[in-house]
């Protein structure tokens, strides 16, 4: 691994305006034959930008100088054929969002091979079958049949992997990977880290894996590079960058990584220790468990999905979305709820909320039932039962500057006076790490990060007794993380607020819960205490998830214990809820259980 692949010297980028802004500053780094080199930092360091420049994709505002040496040609002077034949051929790129990555009006079969008919020169029979071999490699099951879906129809792990095969069609020397997991739940990402492993060594790539995980960074880094504010703060090989970090950053970066189990024998929650303060987590106090009353009561919640077919769209069937699950949450208490993609946690949130149709059981929030109340009922009662979207990017406006979305709701129900607004639009966005002058920015002008934390600092404009957060933390660093996590936790403290925590991070589950309830297949299948579901699950699901969070700690990740094959499928036998023949279907060769 000593011949660089690519090369960045004195590289910088930088926004042309009146007043020449700097984005990134003085870089320099390689990546090497056959390595991953896995770059780390907050959202807005420069690390997806910097990937970009390499493949001749940064909009017109920005203005990279430098060299970018690939294969010992500088690609910031490749005119745009040269850059044509780079893209795809020679480097490939998996980016963070696989949904708007990928054409929704095409199949994934017509999206796989057109960079074998563009750049292999083939036909489109042969791109087709090749097509099909590159879905196989990638463990998709049943390949022949989704060969013929749409994006829309596949779970976001399929699409995932559907990305990931595109980019390998012509066999890249460089292969970018712009935070591929994020979105995933644990099972998911642990065997496409697996898959990526294994395609590198299979196709003899070298990997830029960009990411804020920094326990996917122990599963699959040979050296890491952390970036801050687009300057590089450190660099160095996975076992001695978290072993012995020579940067106040970087350790305040593994001092906020969620660790598995360090909350052993605590039953409440527990905030991170300042960035920057050396403190670790037993020097902590320990939360006092201030909970009061049931504010929530869910009975046999029971949401289907119905079946349209033929051109008169009647019913044929239905989905069994959430199926009879029951819970409570009480004033200041988190309720975590875990699970798979398609398990159903997102529409049990929602169906709260009354954003989908629920199809039986009760909601009662506050002692109010909400299932089948009036609609200006429910409305009144969203000002105290808010939710924080998994999408950002979707559920801001595109349209409406950061100010007009955040004050909005705040006119709409009066929660604050006009004249009060600006003020209050300042005090939240500095709550969740950001600058009151962001304000005047639209959602297209920040990262996937900041745009959450905007989303989360709507939420709080409302000040509700609980918030549904729906994988609120998902796509955060580790340093905004904890922060979020810190003050969701202060929130809690003094006003007594309640969450529906919705996530597949269970580090960050770990951190912030009182309670746990694991999901599977539309049915909660364990819950309970904290500690008790986390530190001794009881169900072979839960123990499952447990398996395949991934460890900020090189030197465990290497020798932990993969479940597969036969051994996967008989922990799904042995599940209480034993599913259709079709699902066994989907179970594949080695890595699949149920991906919906």
């Amino acid at each position: 691994m000593n011949t660089p692949v690519a090369s960045f010297k004195n590289f910088n980028i930088s926004l042309s305006s009146k007043a020449k802004t700097i984005l990134v500053e003085d870089l320099n780094f390689d990546i090497n034959a056959n390595e991953t080199l896995c770059v780390v930092g907050e959202s807005g360091s420069g690390k997806s930008t910097t990937a970009l420049s390499l493949m001749g994709l940064l909009p017109p505002a920005l203005k990279p100088s430098g060299i970018i040496e690939f294969q010992g040609r500088n690609v910031l002077s490749m005119s745009e054929n040269e850059l044509l034949d780079l893209r795809g051929r020679q480097v490939a790129m998996i980016f963070q969002e696989p949904m708007t990555s990928l054409n929704p009006v095409l199949t994934v079969g017509e999206q796989l091979a057109e960079p074998l008919v563009l750049h292999e020169k083939k036909s489109w029979s042969d791109a087709r079958g090749e097509a099909l071999r590159l879905m196989d490699l990638v463990r998709i099951p049943d390949s022949k049949t989704r060969l013929n879906a749409f994006p829309h129809q596949l779970s976001g792990g399929m699409r995932q992997r559907v990305m990931i095969a595109m980019a390998l069609a012509c066999k890249p020397s460089l292969l970018i990977a712009d935070e591929p997991t994020t979105a995933l739940d644990v099972t998911i990402q642990a065997e496409i880290l697996e898959l990526m492993k294994d395609l590198k060594a299979e196709i003899g790539m070298s990997l830029l894996f960009i990411t804020h995980d920094l326990g996917v960074v122990a599963e699959i880094a040979d050296r890491v590079l952390v970036m801050k504010a687009g300057k590089k703060v450190e660099e160095g090989e996975v076992d001695d960058l978290f072993s012995n970090p020579e940067q106040p950053y970087t350790r305040d970066l593994l001092s906020a990584v969620p660790r598995l189990g360090s909350l052993n024998g605590t039953a409440t929650p527990k905030k991170f220790p300042p960035l920057g303060s050396g403190k670790v987590d037993q020097d902590i106090d320990s939360e006092t468990d201030r909970r009061g009353k049931k504010i929530l009561e869910v009975k046999n919640l029971r949401t289907r999905f119905n079946i349209r077919s033929g051109l008169l769209k009647r019913v044929t069937g239905y989905v069994p979305a959430v199926e009879n699950i029951s819970f409570d949450i009480r004033a200041g208490e988190t309720l975590a709820l875990v699970g798979e993609s398609g398990c159903g946690k997102s529409t049990a949130g929602r169906s709260l909320l009354q954003l989908v149709d629920v199809s039986a059981g009760s909601v009662k929030f506050m002692g109010q039932e909400i299932h089948g109340a009036p609609p200006k009922e429910v409305r009144k009662l969203r000002q105290n039962l808010q939710m924080i979207f998994q999408d950002p990017f979707g559920s801001l406006n595109p349209r409406q500057s950061i100010r007009s979305c955040l004050a909005e709701p705040m006119k709409v129900h009066n929660i604050v006076p006009r004249d009060a607004i600006d003020d209050r639009i300042s005090e939240l966005l500095e709550l969740v790490g950001l600058k009151p002058e962001h304000a005047d920015r639209y959602p297209h002008e920040f990262s996937g990060g900041q745009r959450q934390r905007i989303c989360i600092a709507r939420s709080l404009g409302f000040n509700p007794s609980l918030i549904v957060a729906d994988e609120s933390v998902s796509a955060l660093d580790s340093t905004i993380k904890a922060q979020v996590i810190n003050l969701m936790l202060e929130l809690q403290e003094k006003l007594g607020m309640s969450y529906l925590f919705i996530s597949h991070d269970i580090g960050a589950v770990e951190r912030i819960s009182h309670r746990v309830a694991v999901m599977f297949m539309g049915e909660i299948v364990e819950i309970g205490p904290r500690d008790a579901v986390l530190g001794n699950p009881q169900h072979p699901y839960t123990k499952r998830l447990m398996n395949a969070v991934p460890i900020a700690d090189p030197s465990l990740s290497q020798v932990r214990k993969r479940l597969k094959g036969e051994e996967i499928k008989s922990r799904v036998v042995g599940l209480d809820w034993v599913p259709p023949k079709q699902v066994y279907q989907q179970v594949g060769d080695a890595h699949h259980v149920l991906d919906r």
